[in-house]
This record gives C-alpha cells, sequence and structure tokens, in this order.
C-alpha cells in the first residue's frame, strides 16, 4: 500500500507532495513540475465535468484487503476472515500471496484453505501477486522470460480459484524520479520502466496461457497514471485499472494546479475503454486526534458514492480487514476491524457491519 502521503505548502503553485510507499518500498519527496497557463485551463475544465457525473444506479461491488502474512490473518481462521466478510456484504478479497521462484505460492498450505473457504462462501479472491524474480540487472527479454515463467506457474497451480490477477503493486514507486509526480514518461527511469513492463507482459501472458478466462490488474497511485499509460504502450495486455487512494491523495488533489475534484472521473477520462478497480483506498489517521473512526466512516462513504455514481467503476477494495497494532501509527490503525484483546476478542469501528451494507444500497448517500 501506499504509506505517507502528499501534502500541500502554503503557495498554492509552490507545493510539495511527501513521500510515498509501499509496504515494502519508499518514494522521495515528489515536486512535481509547475503548470503552464495551458494546463491550468485543462485542469480547470476537468474539475467543471466532474460535477456532471450522474448519480445512476449502481453496479459496483466492495471488497477487502487482507495480508497473508501478517499476525492478525495468520491467527484468526480463513473460514472466519471469509465470514467477515460476507457479513459486510464485501464481495472481494484482495489477498497478497508472495510466491517462489517456480511460481508456487510460499504460504501454500494457508492460500489452499483461504480458497477453499472462499468457494464455500461465495466470496471471490483476487491474488495480488509479487513480481517475485523481477531483476533491473538482467535484460529486458530475460525479464519477460521470467515473468511469464512465474505467471503460467503459478495461473497453473492456482487459477480455477480466480478470474481477476494483480499483477504486483506500487510498481512504479522504484521508478520514479526525484521530484516527479509520475503523470509523464520523462519521470520514470526509461532502463528500470522497460524491465519491469517487460516482466508484466510476461506475467500477463503467462496466467493468460494457463487461464484462458483471466482478466489481470495493474496497479498505481496518487498522480502516477503515466506508468500505466507507459504499459499500454509497451504491450502489456491487462485488462482492468487498478488504483490506490487515500484521503490525504483526495485532499490535496483539489488543489492547483490539477483542480481534480473527482479522480474516478479522471481516471475513467484517461482509460476510458479499461474498467476501473480502486484495489486500495481508506482515510489516513491522525495522531491525536479524538474522530479518527468517524473520519474514517465519512472518507469511505463518501469516496464510494464517487465510485458508485461512476460506471467505469466496477470495484472498490477497502483497506484493510484487520488493525495490525505493531505496525507504524498509520499502518497500524487502517482496519475495519479494531482488537479488544488482541487477535483473540475484536470490536467493530464506527464504519460497521451495518454501514457498509448500507453502502452497497442502490441509493447514494451524497
Amino acid at each position: 500500500m501506499l504509506k505517507h502521503y502528499p501534502r500541500a505548502t502554503a503557495y498554492a503553485l509552490l507545493f510539495a507532495l511527501s513521500a510515498i510507499a509501499s509496504s515494502c518500498k519508499k518514494e522521495t519527496l515528489v515536486q512535481p513540475e509547475s503548470p503552464t497557463l495551458g494546463a491550468m485551463s485543462q485542469a480547470k475544465d476537468v474539475l467543471m465535468s466532474t460535477s456532471k457525473v450522474s448519480s445512476v444506479k449502481s453496479n459496483l461491488k466492495l471488497g477487502v484487503n487482507g495480508h497473508m502474512g501478517d499476525a492478525p490473518y495468520l491467527q484468526t481462521p480463513w473460514s472466519k476472515q471469509v465470514d467477515m466478510l460476507k457479513e459486510r456484504g464485501m464481495a472481494y478479497y484482495r489477498i497478497n500471496v508472495q510466491t517462489k521462484s517456480d511460481g508456487t505460492a510460499s504460504a501454500s498450505a494457508h492460500l489452499e484453505t483461504l480458497m477453499a473457504a472462499a468457494r464455500a462462501k461465495g466470496v471471490s479472491l483476487f491474488p495480488m501477486v509479487y513480481l517475485r524474480t523481477l531483476d533491473f540487472k538482467k535484460s529486458e527479454s530475460e525479464n519477460y522470460s521470467m515473468g511469464k515463467t512465474l505467471g503460467a506457474n503459478f495461473a497453473g497451480k492456482y487459477g480455477k480459484n480466480f478470474t481477476y490477477y494483480n499483477l504486483g503493486n506500487d510498481e512504479e514507486l522504484d521508478l520514479l524520479y526525484p521530484g516527479k509526480s509520475g503523470e509523464k514518461a520523462s519521470h520514470y527511469d526509461a532502463e528500470k520502466f522497460k524491465r519491469t513492463a517487460a516482466f508484466l507482459k510476461g506475467m500477463d501472458e503467462g496466467i493468460k496461457s494457463k487461464d484462458s478466462d483471466a482478466k489481470t490488474i495493474v496497479s498505481a497511485g496518487w498522480l502516477h497514471w503515466g506508468f500505466l499509460q507507459m504499459c499500454e504502450d509497451y504491450g502489456v495486455k491487462f485488462d482492468r485499472v487498478g488504483y490506490n487512494w487515500y484521503s490525504d491523495m483526495e485532499k490535496a488533489v483539489v488543489k492547483a494546479p490539477y483542480y481534480i475534484d473527482d479522480i474516478t472521473v479522471k481516471l475513467a477520462q484517461l482509460f476510458p475503454d479499461k474498467p476501473i478497480w480502486f484495489t486500495e483506498y481508506n482515510f489516513r489517521y491522525k495522531s491525536g486526534s479524538s474522530t479518527n473512526e468517524a473520519d474514517q466512516k465519512e472518507f469511505i462513504r463518501n469516496f464510494t458514492n464517487k465510485c458508485k455514481a461512476n460506471p467505469h467503476v466496477k470495484v472498490a477494495c477497502i483497506y484493510e480487514l484487520f488493525d495490525e497494532p505493531y505496525k507504524s501509527y498509520q499502518e497500524s490503525n487502517y482496519g475495519l476491524i479494531k482488537w479488544k484483546s488482541q487477535y483473540t476478542s475484536f470490536l467493530e469501528k464506527a464504519l460497521n457491519i451495518s454501514s457498509i451494507q448500507d453502502l452497497l444500497s442502490d441509493t447514494l448517500h451524497i
């Protein structure tokens, strides 16, 4: 996930964004380029267009993220986790899967148990499969072959359980030049990108060679849609745009020079031919705040309604099921569930079962 977040400075056009990181990667300080007058005008046009999204009947499906290798998940039976999703009306469980070099899941016993529980309860899993063997020191062709082997072997072993496969997560972060926002190809290290894209292309083709019905997802976050456009141009045949989005991003992006009132509209404009999945979204807790739970509920409610109002958005997955109290402050508090007694007894947060079920109704709660 993206850990650290953008912040506006005191001057609207002289702004900076703080480090953005995945659970195992960090991005250096981003300093987006100053906008031209044309860009400012175009940004205002985007703002105007966002107000025209109609409130149609929504077919949005909700999901939640989980971590196969973290203590709260390892100590809670997989069948219980699936029950928790069902109680909340969740259709999808996005689960991170680390593999061995041959494509076998490193925690294969846990994955097998989870897959059986999900099948029994009618919850769809989609794995976020790490790019286990990606190697910037090797050639594009070598990375393509390694990606294809990993994808083919993984789908060959587990494909009967999945339709959707998330190819890595936050892969663009290692490719960004310092001080760049990620909107343009020039913001990325071209050689590292080509090796990453070759791996993704091979992974996509390998999965589909063993699972003909497979649909693949490549994801990014913040303003890093340039990476996804570059992947398309390279020839990676991914089927869904995945995006990670958090409350601080939502707050920062409405300001100059972007004036993006609705990231779902922006992505639909950029990728009109691909369905959009928000693979992660949630509120960032603020240290010392007494309203974090209420603010989390409000952000998830409001952003879910944006997704519901945009027919291009098909799935939105909240990050994540459980609090992880041993991690940093923000990382420890993303859960829908908090612990009364660590990993044995839990409490509902303000965003409880009934309020999540309410989000799934056809009525938009604007």
